[in-house]
């Protein structure tokens, strides 16, 4: 026992000075009379005590509050992050689905343009690039079962993409109009000046040339390069290009001039496939000539098949 008190002797001794005066005070204040001396003693003996037990009290307190404050304050900070990627993860879905939306009207304001043309619409579901980052080919998500075969023209509203160049079952893959591999017959509109669009290949941009064997007059940067329908594989009246330079080379019997492509291939993601043309004029509203806001030649659509 002696141990015990020896032990906790220092808390013992507090507690004595605190509870003996009130236990005091309480006894004398359950009788209505006036504070006596003794009272008022210990009143002033116990009130530094109760003084500083009130503050320690009192800062425990504070000390909780501001913690409970600042863990509340954590928590709506996180709940406010949280919210706000939710919000930009929305806005982002909602910026794809509206530039989704715009390529779409782009692609139905083409069908409506060119009526004289069938055409089936695919997405873009692989792109192959260059160790410069160049879209060199693409896959298509539509394939022989749709009714694709090799050679087909596949378009934009923007312009030429290409031609199909392998097809299976679901799939199909585009050459460019960009590829070296590619030749497409043209002419400059309201030029009078026909050619040949060959592919560069260039593995850091997207070039072709135009090769036209006389030597032309009255062409001026920014002509449109379109599909003249000669060669029988791409419809009439598609935008190809523009003349990008003036400096113009010879190669062997031919002239060149240097295209830029009237399409942004690294950006393509819905395209259209031409599977065939009308040949009945009540099928059609524009035909390819039209179109381009040229005269027709006889009524005979070029390159039909």
């Amino acid at each position: 026992m002696r141990e015990l008190f020896e032990r906790h002797r220092a808390a013992l001794v507090i507690f004595a000075a605190l509870a003996l005066p009130l236990f005091l005070l309480y006894v004398h204040g359950r009788s209505p009379r006036r504070t006596t001396i003794v009272e008022a003693a210990l009143i002033r003996v116990t009130a530094p005590a109760q003084s500083a037990a009130s503050r320690i009290i009192s800062s425990v307190g504070g000390f909780w509050s501001g913690y409970v404050d600042v863990i509340d304050a954590k928590e709506q900070a996180l709940a406010c992050e949280d919210k706000s990627r939710i919000l930009a993860g929305e806005a982002l879905q909602t910026r794809t689905y509206e530039l989704e939306n715009e390529r779409l009207r782009q692609l139905l304001a083409f069908k409506r343009e060119r009526r004289d043309l069938e055409t089936i619409a695919a997405h873009v579901i692989g792109k192959d690039v260059s160790s410069f980052a160049r879209v060199v080919r693409i896959e298509l998500d539509v394939g022989s079962r749709d009714g694709l075969r090799e050679g087909m023209p596949v378009v934009m509203r923007e312009g030429l993409v290409g031609r199909i160049n392998q097809v299976s079952g679901g799939y199909a893959e585009v050459m460019l109009a960009v590829d070296a591999r590619s030749s497409v017959n043209v002419k400059v509109a309201g030029k009078g000046v026909t050619g040949t669009l060959e592919g560069t290949g260039t593995g850091n941009t997207y070039t072709a040339r135009l090769l036209y064997l006389h030597k032309a007059e009255g062409l001026a940067v920014g002509d449109e390069i379109v599909t003249s329908g000669h060669d029988k594989v791409f419809p009439p009246g598609i935008t190809v290009g523009y003349i990008h330079s003036l400096e113009e080379r010879q190669r062997g019997l031919y002239y060149e001039l240097q295209v830029v492509p009237a399409v942004n291939f690294s950006t393509i993601e819905e395209v259209l496939v031409v599977v065939g043309q009308r040949t009945d004029p009540a099928d059609a509203s524009l035909d390819a000539e039209g179109a381009t806001g040229t005269p027709r030649a006889g009524g005979r659509r070029e390159g039909g098949r």
